[in-house]
Parts: structure tokens; C-alpha cells; sequence
């Protein structure tokens, strides 16, 4: 009886057909898995590009054009009309800018600028823009919460998320008021 189960055995090790098959079923997802992470990665870098880049272009408009009154939600639609890349920008879009004084040029801290989706947070100072006057030194801070391409991957860059598993992007620049 243990000579037919060693026989057996034995015939199955040595058995060399639908190798290829094998090694495509080890191999394969584990290529594709890689494959996803570096595309998921490219495109979250891409966004954030743009984020920086729309931010540079609109905090422009607001260095020189003196005398403009604005406020969050304008500077938001100018910023989402600048690129098509950033998902529901119209609604996840956060824009916060301070004066900063310049006697400590104390920062503010990044924890409130990102409210997580479907919450009425409200961000201080109340998310007002204070435009400032001549001379005056200003933090734009902006964030955009992003979904993964694959939520369950655990790939990707390693962001900050909020409970609904979104990332926050975000973006910041200073900059000073033009005198007139």
C-alpha cells in the first residue's frame, strides 16, 4: 500500500505540464498589484502638481491685482476652472488664507485646514478671507481630499486620510501683498 502513494507522489513532483500556467497564476497578480500602485502613485503626484499649480496661478492674480475683493468660493472656482484633473474640486476644494504677523511669523497649524467629506466643519478663522493691505505678509493654504483608485489596496502614497478613507492633498504658499 505505501509503494503506490510514494509512486504517486513521486509522479506528481516529476509531472512538468501546465508549468507555464503556474507560474503565470503566481506571477501575474503580483506584477499587476505592482502595476496599479505605481499608476495609482503617477496620478496622485500628477494631482497634486496641479494643485500646486492652480494654487501658484490664482495666488498670482491675488498678489497683483490690488483693490480686488474676493473670497473663498471665487477663488475656488477660479482655481477648479484651471484644471479638469482634480475630482468634485467644486465641492472638496478647502481654501483658508491668514495674515501672518510678521513680528513672530507664528504658522498656523495644518489640522484644520482638511475637513473631511459630508462634515460642517468650520475652519478658522471661519475660513474668511482677510485680504490684507500693502506690505502685508499671507498664508494660502489649500486641500483636496482624493479617493485611491483601489480603496482596499493599502498602496499608494501614504497621505493623511479621513475616516472615509479619502487622502488629503494639500498645498500651500505665502506670499506678500504688492503695494500700489
Amino acid at each position: 500500500m505505501m509503494f503506490p502513494l510514494r509512486y504517486r507522489v513521486k509522479e506528481f513532483w516529476e509531472d512538468q505540464s501546465a508549468t507555464a500556467t503556474l507560474e503565470f497564476v503566481i506571477v501575474f497578480p503580483l506584477l499587476m498589484i505592482v502595476f496599479i500602485a505605481a499608476f495609482e502613485t503617477a496620478l496622485i503626484l500628477t494631482r497634486q502638481i496641479m494643485l500646486e499649480r492652480t494654487l501658484d496661478m490664482s495666488t498670482r492674480v491675488l498678489r497683483l491685482a490690488q483693490g480686488v475683493i474676493t473670497d473663498a468660493d471665487t477663488v475656488r472656482d477660479t482655481m477648479c476652472a484651471n484644471t479638469n484633473l482634480l475630482p468634485n474640486c467644486d465641492t472638496l476644494l478647502t481654501i483658508d488664507l491668514q495674515i501672518i504677523d510678521r513680528d513672530v511669523y507664528d504658522m498656523p497649524s495644518n489640522d484644520q485646514v482638511c475637513a473631511g467629506r459630508g462634515e460642517d466643519i468650520v475652519i478658522a478663522p471661519d475660513n474668511e478671507f482677510q485680504v490684507g493691505a500693502d506690505n502685508d505678509f499671507l498664508l494660502i493654504r489649500t486641500c483636496l481630499i482624493v479617493d485611491r483608485i483601489l480603496p482596499f489596496s493599502g498602496f499608494g502614497l501614504n497621505l493623511t486620510r479621513d475616516d472615509s478613507g479619502g487622502m488629503h492633498m494639500m498645498a500651500s504658499t505665502i506670499f506678500v501683498n504688492e503695494p500700489d
